[in-house]
């Protein structure tokens, strides 16, 4: 998500300013989009084409993979849908395996599992490692609103639970993974339990909760931002281009002079307006004891507003008693911090990897 601080209607008319200052503005915003729709089109098939390599791993992958693609996992006669479709990677000849849900980011708008190869090879990993790996595709805005995706990964998630056994998973060894959008999605799940409850689940069939670089608070109002400059929490284009590996370009760059503030709704197109609706939206909301450990990853150069809201989440949790750990990752951008995980030489590839190992461990 793009943001820097709430605005109210007064420094939005300020900053409007001249029409040249406008066109700058949308000029900027223009550019911001083109970056994020680099992550993928909405239900656009390239999505599926391996463009994005994972690196060579440094060491023999201890397990083989089994794939299984385009898998339903609800059927919805009011609103049917090509997103209700899941990918499933999982370790061939291995037995009583973990389970994991790993969900893909996109501002619940765009994107999906496979992303051009850049999260279905992590996805390949985690299984080469010995996990049974569930990747669910969810409706998108602005088609459809909260609470669609979420319910949308309820299903995915009790569709995972009651299947991935027949390959030789274990049902009472779930852990959820979720990047950007999907890190809210998650950590949602995690926490408001109503979701679970309409799928004939609860909160004790979550074993574990992974937010990479995750919304864990949905803002009630607009926010401003500054594409560029050197002001604080300032948006830069090099914090959401799709690389893998350690570093990025130059966020002092071009842009490091100049700042164009831009006021946007940046949840106005998955959420509803209402207040209420958006606190009822944001797993900081759901914090309540008795929740499965978390582990909330954020990025050296992550996007505005979002390493405050982890430590923000990470501390509400504590408080409350649960078990919860930040690890703030350097070198990388919102989107290479998850999608370098795909060996074990990497920082959060190896954070998740622990992870997962000690919340399934018999």
């Amino acid at each position: 998500m793009l943001a820097i601080r709430r605005t109210n209607s007064a420094e939005t008319a300020h900053s409007t300013g001249s029409v040249h200052g406008e066109r700058w503005r949308r000029t900027s915003w223009a550019l911001a989009l083109v970056c994020l729709a680099s992550l993928g089109t909405i239900g656009c098939k390239v999505l599926s084409l391996p463009i994005w390599k994972p690196q060579e791993p440094v060491a023999a992958v201890p397990y083989s993979i089994e794939t299984i693609r385009d898998v339903e996992y609800a059927r919805d006669p009011v609103d049917p849908s090509e997103r209700h479709r899941l990918d499933v990677f999982y370790p061939k000849g291995k037995r009583n395996f973990p389970i994991v849900v790993l969900v893909h980011g996109g501002a619940w708008m765009m994107g999906d599992n496979r992303c051009c190869g850049l999260y279905s090879s992590v996805g390949e990993f985690l299984a080469g490692q010995g996990f049974g790996v569930v990747m669910p595709n969810y409706r998108l805005s602005p088609g459809v609103k909260h609470p669609a995706h979420i319910k949308d990964l309820a299903r995915a998630v009790r569709w995972a639970r009651t299947h991935m056994p027949a390959h030789g998973g274990q049902a009472d060894q779930l852990v959820l993974i979720g990047h950007s959008a999907g890190g809210h999605l998650v950590t949602l799940l995690s926490t408001d339990e109503a979701y679970l409850r309409a799928v004939g689940m609860d909160l004790r069939d979550i074993r574990g909760t992974v937010g990479v670089s995750g919304v864990y608070e949905v803002a009630p109002e607009k926010l401003s931002l500054s594409l560029g400059g050197e002001a604080e929490g300032a948006f830069h284009l090099t914090q959401i281009i799709p690389l893998r590996g350690n570093g990025f370009p130059d966020p002092t760059g071009p842009l490091a002079g100049w700042g164009v503030p831009i006021s946007l709704d940046a949840y106005g197109l998955a959420f509803e307006e209402d207040p209420e609706e958006r606190v009822a939206a944001s797993p900081l909301h759901h914090v309540q004891p008795g929740l499965s450990p978390f582990l909330l990853i954020s990025a050296e150069q992550d996007l505005p507003t979002l390493p405050a809201q982890a430590t923000t989440f990470q501390q509400a949790l504590i408080e409350a008693g649960c078990d919860a750990k930040l690890e703030r990752v350097p070198n990388r951008n919102h989107n290479s911090i998850l999608f370098s995980a795909t060996h074990k030489q990497d920082p959060v590839a190896q954070l998740i990897l622990r992870f997962v190992q000690a919340r399934t461990e018999q």
